[in-house]
């Protein structure tokens, strides 16, 4: 599947003004790391998609609960057959959770994302 490549949420052009397309794992990336900039109940087409963040946005930070629900996000997209690890990295002078993932395909194929922003500390 072919689908436009999103750089910081806008549609991607090169230096010779061409749109931008992803495919195949990228394309895999980019879905996971949109649900999951979502907020659960956010989108009004489709109030089931995107992340739960209330227990990422909390003093009392339980890695337990946050991983369920990332993983519960994860598991949004068709092609995911398992999130394999979920790996919390919190940067708390810039107030910056972000996760690491690793996810196998409904096709078997593992896949790796890095530094996916979650929300703020």
């Amino acid at each position: 599947m072919n689908t436009w490549k999103l750089i910081d949420g806008d549609i991607g052009f090169d230096e010779n003004g061409e749109l931008q397309l992803v495919s195949d794992e990228e394309e895999l990336k980019q879905a996971i790391e949109s649900i999951l900039s979502i907020r659960l109940g956010e989108f009004f087409l489709d109030e089931t998609v995107g992340l739960n963040r209330d227990n990422l946005l909390t003093k009392q930070f339980d890695e337990d609960l946050a991983h369920a629900d990332i993983v519960a996000a994860v598991m949004q997209e068709d092609r995911v057959d398992e999130v394999s690890e979920v790996t919390f990295t919190l940067d708390k002078s810039n107030r910056i959770l972000s996760v690491d993932l690793t996810i196998v395909s409904i096709n078997g194929q593992t896949v790796t994302l890095e530094g996916v922003n979650v929300g703020a500390g």
